[in-house]
């Protein structure tokens, strides 16, 4: 009945002080390759099983020093040998017995005198369930330890994905610094020729009106004087004037922009009318490359959001263009086109310069792509954008873009952000 159970590899202790009994025992699992350990006293049994840690006891209940029950509830105490499974030989068969003996932690029971075919077969059932229980055991040991080791990456990739987060806000806000500086230096050099030229006219004016005054005093004025003064008062009045007015705009775009970029807070704005303001701070950076950069479209969509975030996006768009679409010498067109349509809002940026190859089209978007770095180009610009429209405005960005043909960027916006078309146009807030 044995030959489909191997008995080698596994030890049994037999504890029982009837040396017929061991013998039987002993002997039958011996000749199937067992290794049989045997004690002779409840007590020499315990310290018998704490050393060699047997896969399964047999134990005798009636003993003379410790009954068996006692030494199996010493067995279960222990913490070595609590889990080893024990399987009682006895001849006391009431259910008391029995019950008393599952008790204190027995699995099984042998009735006396000993059947070899019922012996053999209790022991295997037990010594197959140790193996099972064993194996289900490194199984789950192995199991906690894959979960906690899954667990612990997963902590370590939530740290690195948040470190990463922090760190692309980081540099999202050190490029939109990095673009607003650059849109200051610009509006400042642009600002300094109207009022350049307001000193002038007004110093000149300044200097005429003293030449008229010394005139005066001297006698009677001459027509020819007169008209000299007039003459120049006049002409340095529509200089102060017009390059004062320049200078206004210039500011009033700028400061528009700055303040929407610095503080990205909702508003209510014609859309158009305010990518008017954006192209107005950006002319300092396209005058002197030659550059056209127009705006088209709707001039009635009005829409509630970031005005911030669309100036973002535009800026990093133009200086995508003129850092990587044209060779120095020539001269683009840049198009700006705002739209509504089924989806939402459409803004259609474009350029007429070399366009992308296919190899970079499909890495356009990513973190520190450029094809620029010995120009400057950090690899951001883009992905600031990509960012900006998909996460912060909850849109969608496509790209179409051949060799030679320039490059289109179609930003598409959600419908929520819509506003009443009759409302008016508070841009200028």
């Amino acid at each position: 009945m044995s030959d489909d159970f191997d008995f080698r590899n596994h030890t049994l202790l037999i504890i029982d002080d009837n040396p017929h009994n061991l013998g039987v025992a002993v002997n039958a699992l011996e000749g199937l390759g067992s290794t049989v350990l045997v004690s002779r006293s409840g007590e020499s049994g315990l310290k018998r099983a704490v050393y060699a840690q047997p896969d399964l006891i047999l134990l005798d209940v009636l003993m003379p020093d410790i009954d068996g029950f006692e030494t199996c509830r010493r067995l279960k105490a222990h913490a070595i040998t609590q889990t080893i499974p024990v399987i009682f030989m006895t001849a006391l068969t009431s259910p008391n017995d029995k019950v008393r003996g599952l008790d204190v932690g027995a699995v099984d029971y042998i009735t006396k005198p000993i059947h070899l075919e019922e012996l053999l077969a209790r022991t295997k059932v037990h010594l197959s369930l140790c193996a099972l229980t064993k194996t289900l055991e490194a199984q789950n040991h192995t199991l906690k330890v894959e979960i906690d080791q899954r667990s612990a990456t997963e902590k370590t990739l939530t740290q690195t994905v948040e470190k990463l987060r922090t760190t692309q806000g980081q540099l999202i806000e050190s490029a939109k610094m990095a673009a607003l500086g650059n849109l200051v230096a610009g509006i400042a050099h642009e600002i300094s020729t109207p009022i350049g030229t307001s000193i002038t006219a007004a110093s000149t004016l300044a200097d005429e009106t003293q030449v008229f005054l010394q005139a005066l005093e001297q006698g009677p004025l001459m027509r020819s004087t007169l008209n000299r003064y007039t003459h120049v008062a006049l002409s340095s009045s529509k200089l102060v004037l017009g390059n004062l007015h320049r200078a206004g705009e210039l500011v009033h775009s700028f400061k528009q922009v700055a303040v929407d970029q610095s503080h990205q807070e909702q508003r209510q704005f014609n859309i158009k009318s305010y990518l008017q303001e954006v192209i107005n701070s950006l002319r300092p950076q396209l005058k002197n490359t030659g550059h056209q950069l127009l705006l088209t479209g709707d001039s009635s969509i009005v829409v509630r959001s970031c005005p911030g975030l669309l100036a973002q996006i535009v800026t990093n768009l133009v200086t995508n263009s003129l850092l990587h679409a044209y060779q120095p010498c020539e001269q683009g067109t840049l198009l700006l086109d705002v739209s509504q349509s089924e989806e939402g809002i459409q803004i259609i940026y474009s350029d007429d310069g070399c366009g992308i190859i296919a190899e970079n089209r499909r890495k356009i978007f990513e973190p520190f792509f450029t094809t620029a770095r010995h120009q400057g180009g950090t690899g951001l610009g883009l992905q600031i954008v990509y960012n900006l429209v998909t996460q912060s405005l909850t849109g969608r960005i496509d790209l179409d873009s051949q060799v030679g043909q320039g490059t289109k960027f179609t930003i598409t916006l959600p419908k929520k952000m819509l506003r009443s078309s009759h409302l008016p146009d508070k841009s200028g807030e």
